[in-house]
């Protein structure tokens, strides 16, 4: 079972929520909304990793240890366009850490139709999202297999695609992603709420704001943390507040009530840490980073781990 004190250390789902300012986000600019990958990251060293190593993450959310973790279950990671080094990413990082090596039915890479013609190369914040979330997801979930799923580009249409082949084809999704609300985003609600499959999406790295998909019902919206030796704090670049055009689903009407959302859906409803993390790109060496990305994919290969379906119905009834 998932412990949601356990992986969110000091701070339980409702205490993050009714810490939050929360406010009605807006609709941003016009047009087709483009979405941005949640990762913060700045170069670190050629040969040094720094941060936290994946034991030391393992160990303070209460993750099982075992080589074989996630065995016999596969977490879908939705992205835009392609990362052409992926795998050689991961097993640089694999090696680094001592990890099981991931080789070809360990890691999967498609398009988002399921095909093997690979979508335009993603400039530089795509690509390292996708090496962060794929080498993460190996690290707190070895035993499970890997689904990279790469959308043709980071617009909506695409994206939903590419969610739509994650979700028939892997009972857990993590999307460190979002764009700006929009009026008629519920019409995409459908693509994050498969029976049996557990969605995880990343809150802005913006303090009261939001995005989608994270308030889509049927997703667990997951914010930021700042993990040290002396506890958990608050994470002053987390965002989340309340959605602009969806309903809060009826087991979450009363915190909606509470938080001062009016009965729309509040995000986010769980958080994990937000910063040191270390990831492995092959152009440039080691990198630091967080961002919501790494707290959902460390939410993702949790669920995984534990083989239990995570809604957000079932974090706010205290089931997991």
């Amino acid at each position: 079972m998932i412990r949601s004190r356990s992986l969110l250390g000091a701070a339980s789902a409702l205490v993050a929520l009714a810490s939050m300012a929360v406010t009605v986000t807006s609709l941003k600019g016009s047009g087709t909304p483009r979405a941005e990958p949640m990762i913060r990251a700045l170069p670190d060293s050629l040969d040094q990793a720094s941060g936290f190593s994946p034991d030391q993450i393992k160990r303070a959310y209460g993750l099982t240890a075992s080589p074989y973790a996630g065995a016999g279950q596969t977490i879908a990671i939705v992205i835009a366009y392609d990362n052409p080094n992926v795998a050689f990413d991961l097993a640089m990082f694999s090696a680094y850490w001592g990890l099981p090596q991931c080789g070809s039915t360990c890691l999967t890479k498609v398009n988002q139709s399921g095909g093997t013609n690979n979508p335009p190369s993603a400039p530089s914040p795509w690509a390292l999202e996708a090496a962060l979330d794929v080498e993460w997801a190996h690290a707190l979930a070895p035993g499970a297999h890997i689904l990279l799923v790469e959308a043709a580009s980071d617009t909506p249409p695409d994206l939903v695609a590419a969610e739509e082949y994650a979700g028939g084809h892997a009972a857990y999704v993590s999307n460190s992603w979002g764009y700006p609300e929009l009026a008629g985003e519920s019409s995409n609600d459908a693509a994050f709420a498969d029976p049996g499959v557990s969605y995880f999406a990343a809150v802005p790295d913006t303090p009261s704001e939001t995005q989608y998909p994270a308030t889509a019902p049927g997703v667990v919206s997951v914010g930021g943390t700042e993990l040290t030796p002396w506890g958990v704090h608050p994470w002053p670049s987390g965002g989340g507040g309340c959605s602009a055009y969806e309903a809060a689903p009826s087991t979450q009407t009363s915190i909606s009530w509470q938080v001062g959302c009016a009965g729309f859906a509040t995000t986010p409803a769980v958080s994990a840490d937000a910063t040191g993390i270390p990831f492995w790109d092959v152009a440039s060496g080691w990198w630091g980073t967080g961002g919501t990305s790494f707290a959902t994919v460390l939410w993702a290969a949790a669920a995984t781990d534990s083989g239990q379906v995570v809604t957000s119905s079932s974090i706010f009834a205290g089931v997991v």
